[in-house]
């Protein structure tokens, strides 16, 4: 079965190739789309141009999205938001044997270019990938495979491209991250959480363009005249070299609302519930040790999210994380009660402990309610209300409020032991 379809494609290849041959020009070119796969870093596709020379029997892939986790200093690079990526080369033939096992649809769009075009955009990809030109600083959203490829169209067409693409209003960078990450649900609910305010500024079809099937989307639609005088339209006929059977991606990405209103009433009620154990004597050692683990378990989740999360708004060019209103409620002094947590026992201390803790936790209740006022007042446009449901049951169970909520409605359910320490 796999010998059969690799024989399908590279014969919809040659054949594309030996209509074009059939007319007078010396060169063609073909967008090719891979779509997403398994790894997180190939969920929103990758893009390249086919080169092909009908005189040499040359047909070369070029795209820039290329990587090595060998290069030096890669992971540190990867921390600090400082990506080197890699203009590349290779025969096309290469390219679709390798992709053919990655079960990945692939779709190639010939580009409609005048042979002065054609000229020019071999001249720029070999210049491209010149061992002296080949690296760039790699941006999600503003300099990636795909936006490479936009400005080299978009020069060619004497910047047509972008003048009518940027006067078309589109959604926001946000929306498209959390589609395209739909294969996994912990990756949309880590970058949703990651994202600052700068993602939900409203894009246009130019900025939407960062996602390869954009290019050929509205390539489709632009109707441009070469320095021929010839009236073209820029990307033309779609041919299915692979198709793969993995869900298309959504048009809308998940309602996390619910799931993390779940999760928030759940890890509250647990802090609740634990503190409740923890000062009990009656409790057996066994549900005071599990009550403890909850809670240290609880406080690295929150505290250690927003430790990662200050740091990338702080010390890194991961701009795309700045300004982010989710640290007032993950704010990572929290961590402080890990060393209340793991103190030894002292039951005069224990309310002491509790009350310690409380106020740790009040800090985010105050965090939260300022990153809400942020997003009320409009100084903020950040999406973060998935968040908000997760963390105020949390935030409030486990604040002053919540030790108020738990000695009074809480105390006839798990009495707690000696409680004569004044509060």
């Amino acid at each position: 079965m796999r010998d059969y379809r690799q024989m399908l494609v590279l014969m919809a290849f040659l054949m594309t190739g030996l209509t074009t041959a059939m007319g007078d020009e010396k060169l063609s070119a073909n967008l090719i789309i891979i779509e997403h796969g398994d790894p997180l870093y190939t969920y929103w596709g990758h893009i390249g141009i086919a080169m092909e020379n009908h005189q040499s029997n040359e047909n070369l892939f070029y795209d820039f999205g290329n990587f090595t986790f060998y290069s030096e200093h890669f992971y540190w690079n990867f921390l600090m938001g400082r990506m080197i990526y890699l203009g590349y080369v290779i025969p096309t033939e290469n390219l679709l044997s390798t992709t053919q096992g990655e079960n990945r649809n692939v779709t190639m769009y010939r580009l409609n270019l005048g042979n002065e075009e054609l000229e020019e955009l071999d001249r720029i990809l070999r210049w491209w990938v010149l061992p002296e030109n080949r690296e760039y600083l790699y941006d999600y959203y503003h300099y990636n495979c795909s936006t490479v490829i936009r400005d080299i169209l978009d020069t060619l067409v004497q910047g047509e491209l972008r003048r009518r693409s940027e006067t078309q209003p589109d959604k926001t960078y946000r929306h498209y991250t959390r589609t395209g990450s739909f294969p996994s649900f912990f990756s949309e609910l880590l970058l949703h959480y990651l994202l600052g305010p700068k993602l939900d500024e409203p894009i246009s079809w130019w900025d939407k363009m960062f996602l390869p099937q954009s290019i050929a989307d509205f390539g489709s639609k632009l109707i441009y005249t070469g320095a021929d005088g010839v009236t073209r339209q820029l990307v033309g006929e779609k041919t299915v070299l692979m198709t793969s059977d993995r869900p298309p991606v959504p048009d809308e990405p998940r309602a996390l609302w619910l799931p993390m209103l779940i999760m928030g009433i759940a890890a509250g009620s647990i802090w609740m519930l634990s503190g409740r154990i923890s000062l009990s004597p009656h409790c057996h050692k066994v549900l005071q040790t599990a009550a403890l683990v909850s809670r240290i378990i609880i406080t690295v989740l929150i505290g250690f999210s927003g430790l990662v999360l200050g740091f990338l708004m702080t010390f890194t060019d991961h701009t795309a994380a700045y300004a982010n209103i989710n640290i007032g409620p993950a704010f990572p002094t929290v961590l402080l009660g890990l060393f209340l947590l793991m103190t030894p026992k002292r039951r005069p201390g224990n309310r002491r402990r509790e009350k310690m803790l409380s106020w740790l936790w009040t800090i985010n209740l105050v965090g939260l309610i300022a990153a809400m006022l942020l997003r009320a007042t409009g100084l903020s446009i950040q999406d973060a209300y998935a968040f908000w449901a997760f963390f105020a049951p949390l935030n409030l169970a486990a604040s002053r409020f919540g030790l108020w909520i738990g000695d009074r409605w809480l105390a006839h359910l798990l009495p707690a032991g000696n409680s004569e320490v004044p509060t």
